[in-house]
Parts: structure tokens; C-alpha cells; sequence
């Protein structure tokens, strides 16, 4: 992140106050935090056995870490479902949707050291982005992580179907839903759901042409 008064780093150790404090006095707000404001970030996905928080498991996490606008690393990694000690078995729709197999998940390391080697990748990053991720992929991630007693460390989530949706790209009629796979034919995007490494890769694009579209709102993250 920069600061908004002078364009240097923001020093996330010392309050979110600008580098040159306090020559400075710069600083930023993480209540009311915008697109505008963030320039490191990093965009998820996960792949889970189902949609209950509490009964399903992780089998996929995908992750693009974004500074000052450049990719700088990725992450990608399969797991092991397993509940009670044992392991647990995807279903055909799962396999439908996804593309991931039982057999592809034999010998992956299980839920809980994928999330930690996750938030251990994460270093210093806090902003997530995700499509419907304030609705799945956080709480699901966070209930994977407090299973597995890992630290959660992401502090806020900028939703790019919030974020459509306050674009008022239905209501114009220019697409009918805000579901990623809408906005990415809208946009051009190449996207071949639902693998978490090509989930990130399509909505990296699309979140590019989203925040060109977005320069004139005031659109604040949401803090987790």
C-alpha cells in the first residue's frame, strides 16, 4: 500500500503509517480502505468437497500475489480431505465441477498443512480478493484454519461480485448475472472453470477491468 499523501510505502508494522513518519503524516485508514488505495493484494480460490464451512473440506487452494500492480509469486496447491481421521470422498458433481478426481487427492498433504503453508506464503499480505469470497471463500478458509489452530492472517477482502454488482452491470443490461464466468465472456477472459489456479489466473483479468471501470466510485473493502 501508499500513502496517500506523499506516495511512499505504507508501514503495515507501525500503525499503517507512511515510511517517512513523521516527517509524513500520512496513514491508512483500514476501516475505510478502497480500491483505489491498495497496491499489494492477493487473489483466491478454493476447491472444496462441498459448501458446509463446517462438514467439508479444502481439496484445492490457488492463490496470485499482486505489489504495486505486477505479479510476484503464485501458489497452487491440492489436499488431502479428512474428517474424524479419515479420508473423505469427493463426489461425482464435485469431480463434475471441478475436474478433480478421488485418485488425484491420494498421498496430497492433508487440509491442515495445506492452510498453513497458505498463510505462511502469504507473508506480509492482509487484502484478499475473491469472487463471493465474503460469503464462501473466507469463512471457509477461517473455519480451515481454526480447525487446523493456524493463525488466519488475512484482515480485509475486496468481493469482485460486490464489486460488480456496485457497478451496476445487470441492472444496465449488460450481463445477466455477476457470476465469474458471466463477467468473464463479458470482458474476453479466457476461463476454464472452476481449478483454483485458473479461477485466479481469469479473475486477475477480470478484477484489471473491473478497477478501470471503477475509478469513479468509492468502493471500500469489507474487513474480515
Amino acid at each position: 500500500m501508499k500513502c496517500p499523501l506523499c506516495g511512499n510505502l505504507i508501514d503495515s508494522t507501525n500503525l499503517n503509517r507512511c515510511v517517512r513518519f513523521p516527517i509524513c503524516p500520512g496513514f491508512i485508514d483500514e476501516e475505510t480502505l478502497t480500491i483505489q488505495s491498495i497496491q499489494e493484494y492477493v487473489v483466491f480460490d478454493l476447491e472444496t468437497t462441498g459448501f458446509n464451512k463446517k462438514e467439508d473440506r479444502i481439496i484445492e487452494i490457488g492463490a496470485i500475489k499482486v505489489k504495486n500492480g505486477r505479479v510476484v509469486d503464485r501458489f497452487s496447491t491440492l489436499c488431502a480431505p479428512i474428517k474424524g481421521g479419515k479420508p473423505m470422498y469427493i463426489s461425482a458433481k464435485i469431480t463434475e465441477v471441478t475436474g478433480i478426481k478421488n485418485v488425484d487427492l491420494l498421498n496430497q498433504i492433508p487440509e491442515s498443512e495445506a492452510v498453513k503453508n497458505f498463510m505462511c506464503w502469504l507473508g506480509e499480505s492482509k487484502i484478499s480478493v475473491a469472487h463471493n469470497g465474503l460469503k464462501f471463500d473466507i469463512p471457509f478458509l477461517k473455519e480451515a484454519c481454526k480447525r487446523s489452530n493456524v493463525e488466519f492472517k488475512f484482515t480485509h477482502i475486496l468481493d469482485t461480485m460486490l464489486l460488480s454488482k456496485a457497478l451496476n452491470y445487470v441492472n444496465n443490461g449488460n450481463i445477466p448475472n455477476n457470476k465469474q464466468e458471466t463477467l468473464a465472456r463479458y470482458f474476453g477472459v479466457d476461463y476454464q472453470a472452476h481449478r483454483a489456479v485458473n479461477d485466479c489466473e481469469a479473475l486477475l483479468k477480470i478484477f484489471d477491468k473491473l478497477k478501470n471501470d471503477a475509478k469513479n466510485i468509492n468502493f471500500s473493502l469489507k474487513k474480515i
